[in-house]
């Protein structure tokens, strides 16, 4: 490694770890003021609120990290055009973007570690954190409605259009029964269900049996009311929320959309599959803000370099949040196929990114 990448790649990490830090920090102090209430309400042990907050560091991490990277190259490089330092090492015959090689390889670095994060810490950290948080923090629900819950219970996926916690309801729900291997065995349309004496109890209920998952095994079976194994009481179920996409490896999310995709169509695939997608794409954001952006913050010459970082930094990643957003919405109405919805904004700033550094001299 070149002297210079080595130089580089030193006040790209040191920026963006005391970035990281700082953002992790407030990050905390403001759902520790959020939650206070609560905090104060239910008075849980002080060990239990460290360690709450402990597991729920990788998640914050993982939020904060693309925008903490992103302002650490553009004030790294920024800098380095307000003290000319930039002009210098393209009179040395070096093109820009060699000078952004540093950036795009630690961002590249990061994102792996941020998949792997992802993958086999934050699906434990967060299992855990959502068990103390219904526990000892926060016992009951605020909200009236919860919509597209999704998740697993022992070996049965279940997915709820709506469920209302006070009224202890859910409406139109869909039940995946699958055996150890993760093969489909059943699948159940139940168009409401409600807990009454410890127990769910569904109403006007279509149950297929599945033949190596793919085929119907018999006629289907209409049913009035039949109870509904799902351990969980509506106050458990509430916090619950997207645990299915949240908790599920990608592998495994992979295998089981792959077998949905053989019984089932429509939204609910659908759905799944952007989720699926988006899941893949949010660790190497990393890399597609850093590529996106470093056309820019080659060409900043401002004195005040924290601030210009600070600024493009935020237009970035809200314009970068923005487009997410509106290809999601795009692909969740069908307008666009569910890879493009997660994809469109990566490959977008991409595209913009190495064009720029292509033109720029």
């Amino acid at each position: 490694m070149r002297i210079l990448d080595k130089y580089i790649l030193k006040n790209i990490i040191l920026s963006y770890l005391f970035i990281l830090l700082l953002f992790t920090g407030l990050h905390l102090l403001i759902d520790i003021f959020s939650s206070l209430s609560d905090i104060l309400k239910n008075t849980p042990p002080l060990l239990i609120i460290v360690k709450y907050y402990t597991y729920l560091l990788p998640l914050i991490i993982l939020r904060v990290s693309p925008l903490a990277l992103l302002m650490s190259v553009l004030y790294t490089y920024s800098s380095f055009g307000k003290n000319n330092e930039l002009i210098t090492i393209r009179t040395s015959g070096i093109s820009s973007l060699k000078i952004a090689y540093p950036a795009i390889f630690l961002a590249i670095f990061i994102s792996c570690f941020v998949f792997f994060l992802q993958e086999k810490i934050l699906i434990q950290s967060q299992s855990k954190a959502q068990n103390i948080k219904k526990q000892y923090i926060e016992k009951e629900t605020k909200e009236s409605e919860i919509r597209n819950l999704a998740f697993i219970s022992q070996r049965s996926i279940f997915f709820i259009e709506t469920f209302l916690p006070k009224e202890k309801k859910m409406k139109n729900i869909i039940i995946f029964e699958q055996n150890t291997e993760g093969d489909l065995l059943k699948k159940t349309h139940c168009k409401s269900a409600k807990y009454l004496d410890g127990k769910w109890i569904g109403y006007n209920l279509i149950e297929f049996t599945l033949e190596n998952t793919t085929r119907l095994k018999n006629a289907p079976i209409v049913i009035e009311e039949s109870p509904i194994f799902l351990p969980k009481k509506p106050e458990e179920l509430a916090f619950e929320k997207s645990m299915f996409i949240e908790f599920t490896p990608l592998v495994k999310l992979g295998k089981q959309i792959n077998n949905l995709e053989k019984v089932t169509a429509g939204k609910l695939l659908k759905n799944l599959k952007i989720d699926f997608y988006k899941k893949v794409a949010f660790p190497f954001s990393h890399l597609f803000l850093i590529i996106g952006s470093l056309p820019i913050a080659l060409e900043i010459r401002k004195r005040k370099a924290t601030f210009a970082a600070v600024g493009i930094g935020l237009i970035f990643s809200l314009v970068y949040s923005l487009t997410d957003s509106i290809s999601i919405a795009l692909g969740k109405s069908g307008l666009i196929l569910p890879f493009f919805s997660a994809w469109l904004a990566p490959l977008f700033f991409l595209s913009i990114g190495i064009t720029g550094l292509i033109l720029t001299r």
